[in-house]
């Protein structure tokens, strides 16, 4: 029925953890159903993660703890994940990860019920500074985008979502060749692909699944945005936007230059480079400032954070680092081989937790990379790899975000 089924054996545990991932985020809220355009409002991908575990006589997360596993569920901008952890032979509990994941319940009362819940988490949120700045430097970076949004959206969008648009997000996007499940720990492969095709994942009739439609990207807003925020100390978010051309890489080729970016930003930026600690001896930053990229369907940039008595100087210093990045890592090239092992240790360190190994693996995002090929990838790359990737790739110029202290607030 177009399911692909992922089994990643780890023999030596005692454990099994399982996943359905859904092709379908945030940032997916325009495309085309049966040549109809569709546009739903902000939230609705996290509204239905939120309610599948909601079965029309019971709730999934209670019988799945009762069965003794450990559940979970999370959207980003690309993809919705709900996973298990359990022990071996536990297949009751896997059997309903892929039960109640295709099996939709959205009656008004309940729906009404889980607005009020969700705008709760959008106000925790809003009083989570780094969450804010973290949303508006999307904003800069990413103007009139979904990506500038909360993924749980706003407290009026949320209000504006019917049992119907969720109705409609599940038929159209939680179709089986539009998911992925991945089983990792100790089983049988052979009695695990039979669980799946029997189950109600394997048994669901091929649909095709919509079309996404990718917005259209506007300029990078490159004016400083100022906000006045309950914060001790002023904060100053960067970002760039990395201009990779998703359609003509291959998927592989994507994660590559995930990775890239990843190295350069921690060789350049990282607690050992000597920016860094120039910054912090001299005051400038303290042990709060993080470089950070992030790739995801169509779209990839970097982000950079600190706190700091002189924003305006960060932003100077930083934006004229990430002006020429080609000629900052080639002053560093000796000191790629330390910044790689360190990346590859913090890499294999993870495959001692099964949950990273399912969640890390994004089939559709980067064709079906294991942790395994990430290490692989990162194992073989050089200084002169990364040198050409950074020369080839087109970036934006940088987008920034001041938070100031609002004494009155504090009072």
């Amino acid at each position: 029925n177009g399911l692909r089924v992922h089994l990643l054996p780890r023999p030596d545990f005692h454990q099994v953890v399982g996943m359905v991932t859904v092709d379908y985020g945030a940032r997916d809220r325009l495309f085309m159903n049966h040549g109809q355009l569709v546009s739903q409002p902000a939230g609705v991908a996290h509204f239905v993660e939120h309610r599948l575990f909601a079965q029309p006589d019971y709730d999934a997360f209670s019988r799945l703890s009762e069965l003794g596993a450990n559940a979970n569920a999370f959207t980003t901008q690309t993809r919705t994940s709900y996973y298990v952890s359990t022990a071996v032979g536990n297949q009751a509990a896997l059997q309903e990860l892929l039960t109640f994941t295709q099996e939709p319940y959205f009656d008004l009362e309940t729906v009404q019920r889980e607005q009020d819940i969700i705008t709760q988490e959008i106000d925790m949120y809003e009083d989570d500074i780094n969450s804010r700045l973290y949303r508006l430097i999307l904003a800069r970076l990413y103007p009139g985008d979904p990506l500038g949004q909360d993924i749980a959206g706003t407290a009026t969008s949320v209000h504006q979502i019917t049992p119907e648009q969720l109705r409609l997000a599940f038929s159209a996007f939680y179709q089986p060749d539009n998911m992925d499940v991945v089983f990792t720990g100790a089983f049988d492969e052979q009695e695990m692909l039979a669980l799946v095709k029997n189950s109600p994942a394997g048994q669901r009739a091929a649909t095709k699944s919509v079309v996404k439609l990718i917005p259209e990207l506007e300029p990078v807003i490159t004016t400083p945005l100022e906000v006045s925020l309950n914060v001790v100390r002023n904060k100053v978010v960067l970002g760039q936007r990395w201009e990779i051309d998703f359609n003509k890489l291959s998927r592989r080729d994507i994660l590559r230059v995930t990775i890239i970016g990843s190295l350069a930003i921690d060789l350049i930026f990282g607690e050992f480079s000597p920016a860094y600690m120039d910054w912090y001896n001299d005051g400038l930053i303290d042990d709060n400032f993080s470089a950070e990229f992030d790739a995801e369907r169509h779209f990839a940039y970097l982000t950079i954070a600190a706190e700091t008595a002189d924003p305006e100087l960060v932003i100077a210093k930083v934006s004229k680092m990430l002006t020429d990045l080609p000629a900052q890592v080639n002053q560093l090239k000796d000191s790629f081989h330390l910044v790689k092992n360190d990346a590859l240790s913090r890499l294999i360190n993870k495959l001692n937790q099964l949950e990273e190994i399912a969640i890390r693996f994004e089939a559709q995002t980067f064709d079906e990379a294991t942790l395994q090929d990430e290490i692989a990838i990162l194992q073989a790359l050089t200084v002169n790899d990364m040198m050409t990737v950074l020369t080839e790739t087109t970036v934006s110029s940088v987008a920034s975000v001041i938070a100031r202290s609002d004494m009155s607030k504090l009072c």
